[in-house]
Protein backbone atom coordinates (compact mmCIF):
# COMPACT_ATOMS: atom_id res chain seq x y z
CA UNK A 1 0.00 0.00 0.00
CA UNK A 2 1.60 3.77 -1.03
CA UNK A 3 1.32 5.46 2.22
CA UNK A 4 3.10 9.28 0.81
CA UNK A 5 1.33 12.37 0.56
CA UNK A 6 2.25 14.09 -3.16
CA UNK A 7 3.44 10.85 -4.50
CA UNK A 8 3.29 12.41 -8.56
CA UNK A 9 6.36 15.23 -7.43
CA UNK A 10 9.10 14.25 -9.28
CA UNK A 11 12.15 13.91 -7.78
CA UNK A 12 14.89 16.14 -8.73
CA UNK A 13 18.76 17.69 -8.35
CA UNK A 14 19.77 19.36 -4.78
CA UNK A 15 20.12 22.77 -5.81
CA UNK A 16 22.68 23.38 -3.57
CA UNK A 17 25.10 20.44 -4.41
CA UNK A 18 28.59 21.63 -4.62
CA UNK A 19 30.01 18.13 -5.28
CA UNK A 20 28.38 16.77 -8.71
CA UNK A 21 28.85 13.32 -10.09
CA UNK A 22 31.25 12.21 -7.43
CA UNK A 23 28.46 11.48 -4.90
CA UNK A 24 26.61 8.57 -7.32
CA UNK A 25 29.79 6.28 -6.41
CA UNK A 26 31.21 8.30 -2.71
CA UNK A 27 29.89 10.01 0.80
CA UNK A 28 31.05 13.36 0.60
CA UNK A 29 30.19 15.83 3.43
CA UNK A 30 29.37 19.55 2.29
CA UNK A 31 27.88 22.67 4.12
CA UNK A 32 25.18 24.70 2.57
CA UNK A 33 24.40 28.38 3.76
CA UNK A 34 20.50 28.49 4.35
CA UNK A 35 18.12 31.54 4.40
CA UNK A 36 19.16 35.52 5.24
CA UNK A 37 20.61 34.85 8.23
CA UNK A 38 23.58 32.56 6.47
CA UNK A 39 23.14 29.47 9.07
CA UNK A 40 25.40 26.79 8.29
CA UNK A 41 23.97 23.37 8.09
CA UNK A 42 26.13 20.52 7.19
CA UNK A 43 24.97 17.23 5.25
CA UNK A 44 26.39 14.08 3.32
CA UNK A 45 24.38 13.19 -0.30
CA UNK A 46 25.37 9.92 -2.07
CA UNK A 47 23.30 9.05 -5.01
CA UNK A 48 22.23 10.88 -8.70
CA UNK A 49 19.90 13.43 -8.91
CA UNK A 50 17.09 11.44 -9.97
CA UNK A 51 16.46 9.34 -6.64
CA UNK A 52 13.62 9.85 -4.36
CA UNK A 53 15.32 11.81 -1.16
CA UNK A 54 15.89 9.24 1.97
CA UNK A 55 17.22 11.93 4.54
CA UNK A 56 17.93 10.81 8.01
CA UNK A 57 18.43 13.08 10.62
CA UNK A 58 21.18 11.77 12.67
CA UNK A 59 21.43 11.67 16.49
CA UNK A 60 23.87 12.44 19.74
CA UNK A 61 24.53 8.83 19.86
CA UNK A 62 25.58 8.56 15.51
CA UNK A 63 26.29 11.47 14.14
CA UNK A 64 27.21 10.71 10.69
CA UNK A 65 26.45 8.51 7.76
CA UNK A 66 25.37 5.33 7.25
CA UNK A 67 27.46 2.40 5.59
CA UNK A 68 28.63 3.21 2.04
CA UNK A 69 27.20 -0.41 1.20
CA UNK A 70 23.72 0.79 2.85
CA UNK A 71 24.29 4.02 0.31
CA UNK A 72 24.38 1.78 -2.88
CA UNK A 73 21.78 -1.06 -1.65
CA UNK A 74 19.94 2.44 -1.47
CA UNK A 75 20.46 3.57 -4.84
CA UNK A 76 19.56 0.46 -6.57
CA UNK A 77 16.08 0.95 -4.56
CA UNK A 78 15.19 4.35 -5.82
CA UNK A 79 16.46 6.19 -2.82
CA UNK A 80 19.52 8.75 -2.43
CA UNK A 81 20.66 9.17 0.95
CA UNK A 82 21.55 12.26 2.35
CA UNK A 83 22.73 12.07 6.11
CA UNK A 84 22.34 15.72 8.11
CA UNK A 85 24.14 17.00 11.12
CA UNK A 86 21.26 19.15 13.12
CA UNK A 87 22.18 22.56 14.37
CA UNK A 88 25.08 21.85 16.74
CA UNK A 89 27.23 19.03 15.53
CA UNK A 90 30.36 18.83 13.02
CA UNK A 91 29.74 22.54 10.98
CA UNK A 92 26.37 23.20 11.93
CA UNK A 93 25.50 26.45 13.66
CA UNK A 94 23.91 25.91 16.67
CA UNK A 95 20.52 27.04 17.53
CA UNK A 96 18.64 28.14 20.76
CA UNK A 97 15.91 25.13 20.38
CA UNK A 98 14.32 22.17 18.41
CA UNK A 99 11.82 24.49 16.98
CA UNK A 100 14.48 26.53 15.46
CA UNK A 101 16.70 23.06 14.61
CA UNK A 102 13.51 21.93 12.36
CA UNK A 103 13.08 25.39 10.82
CA UNK A 104 16.64 25.32 9.05
CA UNK A 105 16.08 21.82 8.05
CA UNK A 106 12.71 22.98 6.61
CA UNK A 107 14.80 25.63 4.97
CA UNK A 108 17.03 23.78 3.78
CA UNK A 109 14.51 21.17 2.02
CA UNK A 110 13.11 24.04 0.60
CA UNK A 111 16.02 26.18 -1.02
CA UNK A 112 17.88 22.70 -2.47
CA UNK A 113 14.26 21.95 -3.59
CA UNK A 114 13.94 18.68 -2.43
CA UNK A 115 10.27 16.77 -2.99
CA UNK A 116 8.90 13.79 -1.95
CA UNK A 117 11.35 13.10 1.01
CA UNK A 118 11.32 10.27 2.99
CA UNK A 119 12.62 11.16 6.31
CA UNK A 120 14.25 8.82 8.96
CA UNK A 121 15.11 10.42 12.37
CA UNK A 122 16.94 8.36 14.65
CA UNK A 123 17.30 8.69 18.37
CA UNK A 124 17.58 12.14 19.75
CA UNK A 125 16.55 13.48 16.44
CA UNK A 126 13.23 12.35 16.60
CA UNK A 127 11.47 15.71 18.48
CA UNK A 128 12.78 17.57 15.07
CA UNK A 129 11.40 14.58 12.66
CA UNK A 130 8.13 14.96 14.56
CA UNK A 131 7.63 18.61 13.80
CA UNK A 132 8.84 17.86 10.22
CA UNK A 133 6.38 15.32 9.80
CA UNK A 134 3.39 17.46 10.76
CA UNK A 135 4.31 20.91 9.04
CA UNK A 136 6.79 20.41 6.23
CA UNK A 137 5.38 19.62 2.98
CA UNK A 138 7.95 18.04 1.27
CA UNK A 139 8.10 15.16 3.75
CA UNK A 140 5.55 12.39 2.28
CA UNK A 141 6.78 9.71 4.46
CA UNK A 142 8.46 9.81 8.30
CA UNK A 143 10.36 6.91 10.34
CA UNK A 144 11.22 7.29 13.97
CA UNK A 145 13.54 4.60 14.76
CA UNK A 146 14.89 4.42 18.69
CA UNK A 147 12.39 7.01 19.36
CA UNK A 148 11.70 7.74 23.27
CA UNK A 149 8.37 10.17 22.80
CA UNK A 150 7.00 10.99 25.82
CA UNK A 151 7.61 7.92 28.76
CA UNK A 152 10.53 7.61 31.41
CA UNK A 153 13.26 5.46 29.96
CA UNK A 154 15.70 6.20 32.94
CA UNK A 155 15.92 2.72 33.73
CA UNK A 156 16.66 1.72 30.19
CA UNK A 157 20.23 2.56 30.12
CA UNK A 158 23.27 0.18 30.42
CA UNK A 159 25.68 0.61 32.42
CA UNK A 160 23.78 2.37 35.42
CA UNK A 161 26.34 4.97 35.51
CA UNK A 162 25.58 6.10 32.02
CA UNK A 163 22.07 7.13 32.75
CA UNK A 164 22.70 8.66 36.27
CA UNK A 165 25.15 10.73 33.85
CA UNK A 166 22.47 11.37 31.20
CA UNK A 167 19.56 12.29 33.58
CA UNK A 168 22.38 15.08 35.53
CA UNK A 169 22.14 16.71 31.93
CA UNK A 170 18.95 17.80 31.94
CA UNK A 171 18.91 19.25 35.44
CA UNK A 172 21.22 22.55 35.21
CA UNK A 173 23.00 23.80 32.67
CA UNK A 174 26.16 23.06 35.41
CA UNK A 175 25.14 19.11 35.36
CA UNK A 176 25.25 19.35 31.52
CA UNK A 177 28.79 20.64 31.69
CA UNK A 178 30.25 17.73 34.13
CA UNK A 179 28.48 14.86 32.53
CA UNK A 180 29.81 15.89 28.67
CA UNK A 181 33.05 16.36 30.42
CA UNK A 182 32.82 12.84 32.04
CA UNK A 183 31.97 11.22 28.91
CA UNK A 184 34.50 12.65 26.80
CA UNK A 185 37.14 11.62 29.74
CA UNK A 186 36.10 8.20 29.24
CA UNK A 187 36.45 8.49 25.56
CA UNK A 188 39.62 9.88 25.76
CA UNK A 189 40.83 7.46 27.95
CA UNK A 190 39.54 4.53 26.97
CA UNK A 191 38.71 4.91 23.29
CA UNK A 192 35.66 5.59 21.24
CA UNK A 193 35.23 1.70 20.72
CA UNK A 194 35.39 1.11 24.24
CA UNK A 195 32.72 3.78 24.67
CA UNK A 196 30.24 2.63 22.23
CA UNK A 197 30.67 -1.39 22.84
CA UNK A 198 29.91 -0.02 26.92
CA UNK A 199 26.79 2.28 26.15
CA UNK A 200 25.29 -0.08 23.49
CA UNK A 201 25.96 -3.06 25.36
CA UNK A 202 21.99 -4.75 25.16
CA UNK A 203 22.31 -5.23 21.78
CA UNK A 204 24.43 -7.28 20.10
CA UNK A 205 23.67 -6.21 16.91
CA UNK A 206 24.78 -2.35 18.06
CA UNK A 207 28.01 -3.89 19.24
CA UNK A 208 28.48 -5.70 15.99
CA UNK A 209 27.67 -2.60 14.30
CA UNK A 210 30.33 -0.65 16.43
CA UNK A 211 33.05 -3.83 15.67
CA UNK A 212 32.54 -3.91 12.41
CA UNK A 213 32.40 -0.07 10.98
CA UNK A 214 35.05 1.56 12.83
CA UNK A 215 35.97 4.49 11.11
CA UNK A 216 32.01 5.46 11.19
CA UNK A 217 32.38 5.38 14.58
CA UNK A 218 35.75 6.95 14.94
CA UNK A 219 34.05 9.92 13.28
CA UNK A 220 30.44 10.14 15.20
CA UNK A 221 32.64 10.54 18.04
CA UNK A 222 34.31 12.95 16.59
CA UNK A 223 31.46 15.13 16.10
CA UNK A 224 29.53 13.89 19.46
CA UNK A 225 32.33 14.27 21.64
CA UNK A 226 32.97 18.13 20.13
CA UNK A 227 29.36 19.98 20.78
CA UNK A 228 28.95 22.16 23.43
CA UNK A 229 27.22 21.84 27.06
CA UNK A 230 24.09 23.90 25.64
CA UNK A 231 23.76 21.39 22.53
CA UNK A 232 23.98 18.47 24.68
CA UNK A 233 21.53 19.78 27.16
CA UNK A 234 18.80 20.52 23.70
CA UNK A 235 19.48 17.36 22.56
CA UNK A 236 18.46 15.24 25.86
CA UNK A 237 16.08 17.37 27.32
CA UNK A 238 12.44 16.64 24.71
CA UNK A 239 13.21 12.57 25.70
CA UNK A 240 14.24 12.78 28.78
CA UNK A 241 11.91 15.69 30.19
CA UNK A 242 9.18 15.52 28.13
CA UNK A 243 7.79 17.09 24.75
CA UNK A 244 4.67 19.08 25.03
CA UNK A 245 4.63 18.83 21.56
CA UNK A 246 4.09 14.75 21.14
CA UNK A 247 -0.02 15.16 21.99
CA UNK A 248 -2.37 12.26 21.89
CA UNK A 249 -3.19 11.37 18.02
CA UNK A 250 -0.25 13.63 16.60
CA UNK A 251 0.60 11.51 13.96
CA UNK A 252 -2.81 9.74 13.08
CA UNK A 253 -3.67 11.41 10.06
CA UNK A 254 0.46 11.05 9.26
CA UNK A 255 1.81 8.58 6.81
CA UNK A 256 4.47 7.41 9.17
CA UNK A 257 5.96 4.17 10.94
CA UNK A 258 7.76 3.82 14.33
CA UNK A 259 10.38 1.25 14.20
CA UNK A 260 12.89 -0.37 17.11
CA UNK A 261 14.74 -3.45 17.39
CA UNK A 262 14.15 -7.02 18.79
CA UNK A 263 16.91 -7.12 20.79
CA UNK A 264 15.72 -4.41 23.03
CA UNK A 265 14.16 -4.65 26.18
CA UNK A 266 10.44 -5.81 26.84
CA UNK A 267 10.03 -2.71 29.23
CA UNK A 268 11.53 -0.81 26.13
CA UNK A 269 9.28 -2.75 23.71
CA UNK A 270 6.09 -2.01 25.92
CA UNK A 271 6.70 2.06 26.76
CA UNK A 272 7.59 2.19 22.90
CA UNK A 273 4.22 0.23 21.79
CA UNK A 274 2.15 2.10 24.45
CA UNK A 275 3.30 5.63 23.30
CA UNK A 276 2.84 4.71 19.29
CA UNK A 277 -0.47 3.95 20.34
CA UNK A 278 -1.20 7.41 22.32
CA UNK A 279 0.51 9.16 18.99
CA UNK A 280 -1.84 7.23 16.29
CA UNK A 281 1.10 5.49 14.27
CA UNK A 282 2.13 1.91 13.57
CA UNK A 283 5.48 0.15 15.00
CA UNK A 284 7.44 -2.77 13.38
CA UNK A 285 10.15 -4.31 14.33
CA UNK A 286 13.20 -4.75 12.72
CA UNK A 287 15.68 -8.02 13.60
CA UNK A 288 18.85 -6.63 14.87
CA UNK A 289 19.91 -3.46 16.77
CA UNK A 290 18.17 -1.06 19.05
CA UNK A 291 20.11 2.22 19.18
CA UNK A 292 21.21 1.54 15.55
CA UNK A 293 18.90 -0.31 14.40
CA UNK A 294 18.04 1.76 11.57
CA UNK A 295 21.59 1.12 10.27
CA UNK A 296 22.50 -2.24 11.42
CA UNK A 297 19.14 -3.59 9.92
CA UNK A 298 19.47 -1.32 6.94
CA UNK A 299 18.94 -4.05 4.46
CA UNK A 300 15.08 -4.61 6.24
CA UNK A 301 14.66 -0.91 6.32
CA UNK A 302 14.76 -1.13 2.86
CA UNK A 303 12.56 -3.64 2.22
CA UNK A 304 10.34 -2.26 4.43
CA UNK A 305 10.58 1.61 3.11
CA UNK A 306 9.66 -0.12 -0.57
CA UNK A 307 6.63 -1.67 0.80
CA UNK A 308 5.10 1.20 2.24
CA UNK A 309 6.23 3.89 -0.07
CA UNK A 310 6.72 4.36 -3.75
CA UNK A 311 10.68 4.57 -4.79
Amino acid sequence: MNLGRNQKQPSRGNLLDQIGDKKRVLRFWQTATIGNSEDRLEYMQFGGDHLRPLVFLTSIEYPTSPPWGFCIDAANSGFGVFSIRRPGFGASDPVASIDQQAAIIEAFFEEAGLENIVLVSVGSANPVGARLALKSRRVTFSVFANCVFNRDVMGEFRPAWFGRLLSQTTESRAGARISLGAIRQAGKQFGSQWFYQTCFQKSPGDVAYVKTYPREMAEAWEIASAITPETWQQELQPSLSGDPFLRDGLFSAVPALAISGMETTDSWKRGFESEAARLGVPVSYLTSGDILVPYQSGTELLTLLKAKVAA
